[in-house]
């Protein structure tokens, strides 16, 4: 009976989370990209692109390695649905919908371990409730961060439990869900598994988790400087604009739909939740009075860990943030605002320890109806179908949406309209056929006086042009980058085919050999 009603507080939790979202239509996201990428991870496979690197209509039409750089976990369970049968529209819900679920699992099985049940369900409903979950839900639409950010429990419970195995598997998957949310994460990790005092095989596990995912980790950090990543970090991206005040974390019961800007006029709510940051407040007075600080070192180091992470919020952290030059691609200080729910909610467990079961009741209560209304849309879409949101027009407005951050430095500008067909840029020609997908172009021409082709593909990586089933060499135009090809007089055939780089080779092999050596463990365990 106990165990039911544990089952049956967790599942109502995630369903209060995301219940608006089991309904026809859509909702409004300031991240409204999802179901564009989606259909284009789809295209990949449809072309037998495996992994998803380089997408077809992305950067207006002429392509661009997004799934190079761009976590695909949340994409790749968005395609699970799709396959299923289920619209984009409908699978990228089924994303949050999952989200919403594992959310307080996670952070449940985490803390029970310290706290005991009534512990974990005090975590889990702390967690799921943080007005920051509902942020990322609801406001950014932010799905890849938000999966990340319930997957990081996962993590530190399978290393506590000593689960080798299972703590690969979800080292894998945190790597692959959020890149920034993996950086923050890995340095715990690392002082976690030292403080459990785990044994090497278990340090080879976590290793074995990187391999699996090897084939996007190595690529996103090798390959980067062939992309204008400096964009990401100017302009409305400076982190110098984008700091929280201590009211907004603490006090402000503010909540909005509208943009991060400079000062504290913005248009969304940077709270920390009244409850998300008392009771762990609560949890360290006690233990601080009681004297029992050497026998909770782990609480107070998590405490301290989630207060740092909220300093950084704050413009007094500025030397940090210069000091520390990765940071500035977080771009927005207030997403640390995840490690500090993370770890208070963590040890807002301990709370049942010393308090009466009543109370830690009805503060939760009070929590959840403080916080219960920030998980709804703006607006709704009812009637939204995958043909409205993927039309012509929409296309073009989703293709160009982010490409400044992953658009290949092999041309001096960005485009800022949509991609036309190939361009006869000298010459005469004409193309009979012109086909196009996410790992190239293929067709036919028939050239009367030699020729320049101008391809709609943006250059990356590696290109490999065959005209007439041979060889052939292509130049780059300094302009967008986009690529060049000159036809001597005849009718020709030709096809121009993305392929990996040698640095792409390797890391393919490594998460191949990893998924061999992880299910030959496996079998050596069950045998």
């Amino acid at each position: 009976m106990k165990n039911k009603l544990i089952i049956f507080i967790l599942l109502l939790t995630g369903f209060l989370g995301c219940y608006r979202l089991m309904r026809p239509g859509y909702f409004s996201m300031q991240d409204d990209m999802h179901v564009f990428r989606l259909q284009q991870y789809d295209q990949c496979l449809q072309d037998s692109q495996i992994p998803c690197r380089r997408i077809t209509e992305g950067g207006f039409g002429y392509g661009y390695p997004l799934y190079n750089f761009y976590s695909p976990l949340s994409y790749t369970l968005g395609e699970v649905f799709h396959l299923i049968g289920f619209s984009y529209i409908d699978s990228i819900k089924l994303v949050f919908i999952t989200t919403s679920f594992i959310r307080p699992i996670g952070i449940f099985l985490l803390s029970s371990l310290f706290f005991g049940p009534g512990g974990g369900l005090v975590s889990a409903i702390i967690f799921s409730f943080a007005p920051y979950q509902a942020l990322n839900s609801y406001v950014r639409g932010a799905i890849a961060e938000n999966l990340a950010l319930a997957l990081v429990p996962f993590v530190f419970w399978a290393i506590k439990t000593n689960k080798k195995i299972t703590t690969a598997l979800f080292v894998a998957l945190l790597s692959l869900s959020h890149n920034l949310t993996l950086l923050y994460t890995l340095p715990l990790i690392i002082i976690f598994t030292l403080y459990t005092k785990s044994k090497l095989s278990l340090w080879l596990h976590i290793f074995l988790g990187f391999g699996l995912a090897a084939f996007f980790l190595i690529p996103a950090f090798m390959e980067k400087n062939y992309t204008n990543v400096f964009t990401m970090t100017q302009d409305y991206f400076d982190y110098h604009l984008h700091y929280t005040t201590l009211s907004q974390l603490f006090v402000s019961r503010f909540w909005g739909f509208g943009g991060s800007t400079w000062g504290d006029r913005d248009g969304m709510s940077f709270q920390v939740g009244y409850f998300q940051w008392i009771i762990p407040l609560v949890v360290l007075g006690y233990f601080l009075i009681s004297q029992k600080i050497k026998k909770n070192l782990l609480i107070f180091f998590i405490f301290f860990v989630g207060l740092f992470a909220l300093f950084l919020t704050h413009n007094k952290s500025t030397f940090i943030w210069e000091t520390v030059p990765l940071l500035a691609y977080y771009q927005f200080p207030w997403r640390l605002i995840a490690l500090a729910i993370f770890c208070f909610s963590l040890i807002s467990g301990a709370i049942v320890k010393f308090t009466k079961p009543w109370l830690v009741i009805i503060a939760l209560l009070i929590s959840i109806v403080l916080n219960f209304s920030y998980f709804k849309e703006d607006l709704w879409f009812s009637s939204l179908t995958d043909a409205q949101k993927l039309s012509p027009a929409n296309i073009v407005n989703q293709s160009g949406a982010g490409l400044r951050d992953y658009w290949p430095k092999f041309g001096t500008k960005f485009p800022n309209e949509y991609a036309s067909g190939p361009i006869i840029a000298s010459g005469s020609a004409q193309i009979n056929s012109f086909n196009k997908n996410s790992l190239g172009v293929s067709g036919q021409i028939n050239v009367s006086e030699s020729a320049l082709i101008t391809f709609p593909i943006v250059y990356f990586p590696n290109f490999e042009l065959l005209i007439d089933q041979k060889p052939a060499a292509f130049t780059i135009d300094n302009n967008l980058g986009l690529i060049n090809v000159y036809f001597n007089p005849g009718t020709h055939v030709f096809s121009l085919k993305f392929t990996n780089t040698p640095i792409r080779i390797i890391s393919n092999i490594i998460s191949l050999v990893s998924i061999v050596i992880l299910f030959y463990l496996y079998r050596r365990h069950h045998d």
